[in-house]
């Protein structure tokens, strides 16, 4: 098919990967990786949040795909602890089943793809070093599964062009205020497949882009609630949530202040021509997170210019159950950063450390008795607070 064909204009497969190096998660036959053993989640209801990637408005949200195509480049620019930043995504184009050629930007698709590909990647073992770039081997079937699982249904056709369309679609982000490029990349620069017959158990790889990868070599990831995102179907509240749980770790504050048209820009959202139903569609991803029981209580304000509302203020206040997930992933940071350091003799982060099989087993174990609550969770709210 379509997607196929792609792929192998691209000569990628996984014949080097299992002749050659990088097969499994061992550096070099023998070692394992820290970081990625550090990565894992023993507790399968959460994934990793790489805090400026993952609230990067990626996605193209709440407009038609052929609007889009009318445009070659989108440009946006955001804000994200308290800095500047421009990013740009790019297009690829694919041909429908009646031949059509589209222009295809990645959506909430995508987004919920790419999310459950991290989620897998987070389990024991999954990842690999090749060349210093960090793959992840799976099938298209456990994809597939997966999304079942939490009721985002895709079939094994529309999970292939989601990955396609995530490895096609480069993104650039750029620090205005220091006038610094941070990442020219896809989703997924690399990816190979192998099919057989067309069934769904085929052979995959993905590469994280730099951006990602530097990540978890530096330990620069937050624990977010998996189940939640998976919950959350409206986009811009899954978004919304990212965000909160990101400023209530930096700020430490249990009320958090938003303008519906800063979460308008920051999320990607489309622009509206009418600034009531914009505001509109805000509040209504506001309110999903209060519906989910996240927010406890919400005012909102409005802001007005002459006789015209304008914008609004959301003042936001997180329940207890989201400061409880803060919390555990404030713990987590400050225990990941103990364990690396622990582990790695303060080697420090600047490239990916091997530990012995031995230190392993003993990191591993030592969380799973944490998961179970043998190990006592010590209040350290303000622990890790900014990491990404």
């Amino acid at each position: 098919d379509g997607v196929r064909s792609a792929l192998n204009r691209q000569g990628m497969d996984l014949s080097a990967r299992k002749a050659g190096q990088g097969a499994t998660v061992a550096m070099d036959g023998k070692q394992h990786v820290l970081q990625f053993v550090i990565f894992e989640e023993e507790d399968p209801r959460h994934t990793k949040m790489v805090a400026l990637y993952d609230l990067a408005p990626r996605f193209v949200f709440d407009t038609n795909g052929d609007e889009d195509g009318q445009r070659k480049l989108i440009e946006r620019e955001f804000s994200f602890a308290g800095k500047r930043y421009r990013i740009t995504i790019k297009p690829t184009v694919m041909k429908d089943e009646d031949g059509t050629l589209r222009t295809r930007y990645p959506g909430e698709r995508e987004q919920i793809v790419e999310e459950v590909i991290r989620r897998l990647a987070a389990e024991k073992g999954r990842l690999s070093l090749q060349d210093s770039k960090v793959r992840f081997p799976f099938s298209l079937y456990e994809v597939r599964e997966e999304l079942a699982r939490v009721k985002h249904s895709y079939n094994t056709s529309e999970i292939k062009q989601a990955i396609l369309i995530l490895n096609e679609c480069p993104v650039g982000i750029h620090a205005l205020e220091d006038n610094k490029r941070l990442l020219s990349a896809s989703a997924f620069p690399v990816i190979g497949m192998r099919t057989r017959n067309d069934s769904d158990d085929a052979e995959t790889f993905v590469e994280f882009n730099p951006m990602v990868a530097d990540a978890i070599r530096r330990l620069a990831f937050r624990q977010v609630s998996y189940e939640l995102l998976m919950e959350i179907r409206d986009p811009i509240a899954r978004w919304l949530y990212k965000r909160l749980h990101q400023e209530i770790a930096s700020n430490c504050r249990d009320v958090q202040q938003m303008l519906a048209t800063e979460i308008r820009r920051d999320s990607g959202m489309a622009v509206w021509k009418k600034t009531r139903s914009m505001l509109a569609r805000v509040r209504r991803a506001v309110e999903v997170l209060q519906e989910r029981g996240l927010l406890a209580e919400v005012e909102c304000e409005d802001q007005m210019v002459a006789r015209r509302k304008d914008d609004i203020l959301f003042v936001m206040k997180p329940s207890a159950e989201m400061m409880r997930e803060v919390q555990r992933a404030n713990r987590q940071v400050e225990d990941d950063a103990s364990e690396y350091a622990r582990l790695s003799g303060d080697s420090g982060t600047d490239e990916f450390r091997p530990v012995e099989r031995e230190d392993l087993n003993e990191l591993r174990n030592g969380r799973r008795r944490r998961r179970f609550g043998v190990v006592e969770p010590m209040e350290r709210i303000a622990a890790g607070a900014k990491v990404g």
